[in-house]
């Protein structure tokens, strides 16, 4: 029987070297840093990692038996060449039972930069390399203790800003997303299979033709990888934070708004229009997320150069932002055409969330002013997105503040509970969706399945690269020089 064609190769290829890392210099090196914030602390932890760990913090921790347990720690005085160091609780984790997969040391020693320094310094004397930003992780990551979608989950883990932002991180960490690659890797291998097995076929005279079980299965892994591109538009604002822009007419109280949500007079306030000439910005967090404010010039057509500046920057600052809140006047008598020309203007901007809120209720004794508003918002499709609060009485503050928060208190994830966050991971899922998008336009056209193979070869070499299963320098260096010490 004659062996692979080759159009079936390049998949072959592709399994078989997925898993082969390259070990590059200082790799076997055993290596020493703070793993705990720098500065003033109760304890400072000390990490060691290497296939000499054990045998380089003996000469500093005498009291370690000749067999260390793994995972349990022992107390004792620790000894540097000049003398003791410090009272210390040392604790050893064996080959393959530590975060990177190495023999590994934590040192748990009083807090501060001296005695964490000093003990640095001997680690090193003893034949210890201070370890790069973000070693510890990448040795875990080359010993198969985790992927390179769960290295990545630490960082972000680390810097995340909200509760829920916190949350995603660790479900990436746990495997969450891992999982969702490695299965569109699975249909991606399935498929290439069985094009490739036609392939071979027919080099023995039998012609197979795309079965419909093979379009209905990249149809569906085609709204699998979109679905979970999708959620990098929340995933993005767990991570971030949140950019809220408060534009509208010169005078329709949006510095009162905004020093309302920060309860703080940080916007200055007169009944002169045109009083705000730059862009006013100020962080505050709700419900644990990181919201940015920003407090625009009124959009008019500007009186002198300085107010034209501060309206150019108003309108980049709205394209920039997640969240655009348009702050109208309810007592102005002409707010009815301003409305009608910012909502006409955010049409320009369908996939931004855009609040309407009209301003200044308490002047409305009568309510007709908001009547007239919910019957025009609602002529012009906006009726949903409309709120009505006065910023100088605090009036309808926190229904404005949930409605802002609108898009991040959904109870579950777009999908299966996880969000992406790495713009890596977007370009990664692009790539595949591009490739198996033309892959199913092929067996649509019952077009040649040499040229499936190819569309579906370099889909898996590129589900392959987000996952870490082939190694590329650049992407790891550019992933791991972002940790810090220690970490």
């Amino acid at each position: 029987m004659p062996g692979p064609s080759p159009a079936s190769q390049p998949l072959a290829r592709l399994l078989a070297d997925c898993d082969v890392l390259r070990v590059r210099p200082g790799d076997e090196d055993t290596i020493c840093a703070l793993a705990t914030a720098p500065g003033v602390g109760a304890i400072a932890i000390v990490r060691v990692s290497g296939q000499s760990a054990f045998r380089f913090c003996r000469p500093i921790a005498r009291f370690l038996p000749s067999s260390i347990e793994s995972h349990k720690a022992y107390f004792g005085t620790l000894h540097g060449r000049l003398g003791p160091l410090d009272e210390a609780l040392v604790t050893g984790f064996a080959e393959g039972k530590s975060f990177t997969g190495e023999e590994s040391v934590e040192f748990s020693v009083h807090g501060g930069t001296q005695i964490s320094g000093k003990l640095i310094e001997e680690l090193i004397a003893c034949g210890c390399r201070l370890a790069k930003p973000g070693e510890f992780t990448y040795r875990a990551y080359m010993n198969d203790r985790i992927d390179l979608v769960q290295a990545e989950s630490i960082l972000s883990l680390i810097e995340s800003r909200s509760g829920e932002g916190s949350s995603n991180a660790l479900s990436q960490l746990k495997g969450e997303l891992s999982g969702h690659f490695l299965d569109i890797e699975e249909d991606l291998v399935w498929m290439g299979a069985h094009i490739e097995a036609g392939i071979d076929f027919s080099s023995d005279g039998i012609e197979l033709k795309a079965a419909p079980e093979l379009l209905d299965r990249a149809l569906k892994l085609e709204k699998k990888v979109a679905a979970l591109l999708a959620t990098y538009a929340k995933g993005r604002l767990l991570r971030d934070g949140l950019t809220v822009a408060l534009v509208g007419a010169p005078n329709a109280g949006k510095s009162s708004l905004l020093n309302a949500v920060v309860k703080e007079d940080r916007a200055i306030v007169t009944d002169q229009p045109g009083t705000t000439r730059d862009l006013i910005e100020v962080e505050t967090r709700l419900e644990g997320t990181p919201v940015r404010w920003v407090d625009t010039a009124g959009l008019r057509d500007a009186v002198d150069e300085a107010e034209k500046l501060g309206v150019e920057r108003s309108r980049k600052a709205i394209e920039s932002s997640d969240f655009v809140v348009v702050v109208m006047d309810l007592s102005d008598p002409l707010w009815k055409s301003g409305f009608q020309n910012f909502v006409s203007e955010a049409r320009r901007f369908p996939r931004r969330q855009q609040w309407y809120v009209f301003n200044k209720v308490d002047l409305d004794s009568e309510g007709l002013g908001i009547s007239d508003a919910k019957t025009e918002a609602s002529k012009l499709g906006v009726g949903e997105r409309v709120l009505f609060l006065s910023a100088t009485q605090g009036k309808g503050i926190e229904e404005f503040q949930a409605a802002v928060l609108a898009p991040l208190r959904e109870s579950a994830f777009a999908h299966g509970g996880v969000s992406i966050t790495q713009a890596r991971h977007v370009e990664g899922l692009q790539t595949i969706l591009e490739s198996l998008r033309r892959a199913i336009e092929l067996i649509e056209r019952d077009a040649s399945p040499e040229l499936m193979a190819l569309e579906l070869s370099s889909a898996v070499h590129t589900i392959h690269e987000l996952l870490g299963k082939v190694f590329h320098e650049q992407v790891i260096d550019r992933i791991f020089k972002e940790f810090c010490l220690g970490k």
